[in-house]
């Protein structure tokens, strides 16, 4: 699709911004993806076509009420230019102040008025935006990722461009003589991820993808490329086979774990938070309250709020009569995240990993199967994978309540979530908690509570 891109690209002093000849922000058109290639289309457009090296701090793309077909708007800040850059064709430095922003596309001009009144004042940025929005982030990152292959034996052979770009996580990737490798910095939710995937690769070697290094302090994870495709693009008649298999993995991962206490203990000191299932009614009362999950579209009322939390409460008590033991879940396990490489699955982005009920884990592996055949063979991949564990009969009779759970402990995590995104980019989470939340007073309209 193409993106109709608005650039705020400030001067190497600090004291004026990139204008066109009509004192607009700047215009570029570009392919890509509305989401998170965003990021690697606009790099490489700045630097065919501007010749432009500084790093790319923010996209911010509004694609809400854009009809099908139309430009997505796209309001992209940059790091300042370097002194001896020279702008292209008549665009020049002007005053931040004098900015036209008549043209902007409506959609786009709260933020652009926003970073630039930042820096109209020489502003802090606020306490909530990532450090890779940051100026300097990006030559940090990089140097390190250098030095850091470097010394695990796998030079860097190019430098480190990014690969994606959003308010919850970034990604850089560098070449090497063989495989990619890929720098994620993750913000502080999910502090834990480089370490926590540490453990796990080098506990599941071949369910896990290969980590060169971290760095705790800075929530950086360095690893391997896959060098696989994901579940979700491979072909449709391939997919009911590799969705039971994947989940068998996590199942298999999540077996062995819960049979060693000292691996659960590892994991929580390595910053894993504890999210038993007993307490997932009280927290989605919380998430619901008047202010919490306010980043959607619609209220959640008291009546609403009651009636969910209901539902989730009695969910727990019929899943705790199975008595399944607690282990690590993955949080946001589906087929997006999971790769199909030589015949085994590989899951990855542990980003919102806990301590709690592997039951929830179903919800989104379900959730994002496209088929009848697909849908019933990650469920049945499941069941069988927990059938040497619970009375699997019991489990499927309490499936639905399963995926309550399941979405309650989602729209909790969305809620999180959001609420530690700056505001003006927590748009681009607020949806995934209305989708569970409806996904949870579906199965009250269905009446499936019966014992």
């Amino acid at each position: 699709m193409e993106l109709d891109l608005r650039l705020i690209v400030p001067t190497a002093s600090g004291h004026g911004i990139l204008l066109d000849a009509a004192g607009r922000l700047p215009r570029l058109a570009v392919d890509g993806d509305q989401d998170e290639a965003v990021v690697i289309a606009v790099d490489q457009i700045l630097r065919e076509e501007w010749r432009f090296p500084a790093p790319i701090l923010e996209t911010h793309p509004q694609w809400d009420g854009v009809a099908e077909g139309d430009p997505i708007p796209v309001l992209v800040t940059t790091e300042p230019a370097p002194a001896a850059w020279e702008p292209p064709g008549s665009l020049v430095f002007g005053i931040e102040g004098t900015a036209d922003l008549d043209g902007l596309p409506e959609p786009l001009v709260p933020r652009a008025r926003e970073l630039l009144a930042e820096l109209r004042t020489r502003s802090e940025p606020p306490p909530l935006r990532p450090r890779w929005a940051r100026s300097g982030w990006h030559a940090r990152a990089s140097a390190w990722m250098q030095s850091a292959a470097a010394a695990r034996g796998c030079p860097l052979t190019g430098e480190p461009r990014p690969f994606f770009l959003r308010g919850i996580s970034a990604l850089l990737r560098a070449p090497t003589d063989d495989r990619d490798l890929f720098l994620k910095a993750v913000f502080p939710p999910f502090h834990a991820e480089p370490v926590i995937t540490r453990l796990l690769a080098e506990r599941f070697p071949d369910d896990v993808p290969r980590v060169v290094d971290v760095e705790a302090d800075e929530g950086w994870l360095l690893v391997e490329d896959v060098d696989a495709g994901f579940v979700q693009s491979i072909a449709a008649a391939d997919r009911p086979a590799a969705v039971a298999l994947g989940v068998r993995t996590l199942v298999a991962i999540q077996r062995a774990l819960a049979a060693e206490p000292e691996e659960i203990a590892d994991l929580e000191r390595a910053g894993a938070p504890r999210r038993p299932l007993a307490a997932i009614p009280d927290e989605l009362g919380r998430s619901l309250a008047l202010d919490g999950l306010g980043y959607g579209d619609e209220v959640v009322t008291p009546e609403r709020r009651a009636a969910a939390v209901g539902r989730a409460r009695e969910a727990v008590r019929r899943l705790d009569e199975i008595g399944v033991p607690e282990t690590l879940v993955h949080g946001d396990f589906h087929n997006g995240n999971v790769a199909l490489a030589r015949g085994r699955t590989v899951i990855l982005d542990w980003s919102d990993a806990a301590i709690g009920s592997p039951f929830v884990d179903l919800v989104t592996w379900t959730s994002w199967t496209a088929t009848d055949s697909e849908l019933h063979a990650a469920t049945e991949g499941w069941l069988g994978a927990w059938s040497q564990v619970v009375d699997v009969d019991a489990l499927r009779d309490r499936l639905d309540d399963v995926l309550v759970v399941g979405s309650a402990y989602q729209v909790i995590s969305y809620d999180g979530i959001c609420r530690a995104l700056e505001p003006a980019t927590r748009y681009t989470m607020a949806g995934g908690g209305d989708n569970f939340l409806k996904r949870i007073e579906a199965r009250l309209r269905a009446g499936s509570t019966a014992t």
